[in-house]
């Protein structure tokens, strides 16, 4: 038994208290249902030691992103996204706008004619829909 493992299992045994916060829910914040499932169950497969799906811990990867976080960014990051769904809203309000890129081209809905337009045209633009001030609220909110 390696040195690391007789430690942890040294602080199991006397620490009292230690076998009931294993058992204790892995993701508190998160409510129940398939996606929190899903994941306990990915990671019990994959971490324990005789599962078919058990993978060793020096093959193990996790890719965090951003913060710290799993930030999905493709095929987009999420605030591109956001923005992309909340042009039409902004059309509603500044109709001078619908005949403009790059809002022309995503009311259209032609997802091709969208991967084409120009990263920087969607950054300048979409930026601003993404402040604050463009989404009717205020700092506090």
């Amino acid at each position: 038994m390696t040195r690391l493992r007789r430690l942890a299992l040294g602080i199991l045994i006397l620490t009292p208290g230690a076998l009931t916060a294993l058992a204790q829910d892995l993701l508190p914040s998160w409510n129940d249902g398939i996606a929190k499932k899903a994941i306990v169950d990915f990671v019990k497969a994959t971490t324990t030691q005789g599962s078919a799906q058990f993978v060793p811990p020096e093959e193990r990867v996790a890719t965090f992103d951003q913060d710290g976080t799993l930030w999905v960014s493709h095929p987009m990051y999420t605030q591109v996204v956001f923005c992309l769904e909340r042009v039409p809203a902004l059309v509603k309000e500044r109709p001078e706008l619908k005949d403009r890129e790059p809002f022309k081209t995503v009311l259209s809905g032609d997802r091709e004619a969208i991967a084409r337009l120009p990263m920087k045209d969607l950054e300048a633009d979409l930026s601003q829909m993404n402040a604050p001030w463009s989404l009717g609220c205020n700092t506090n909110d």
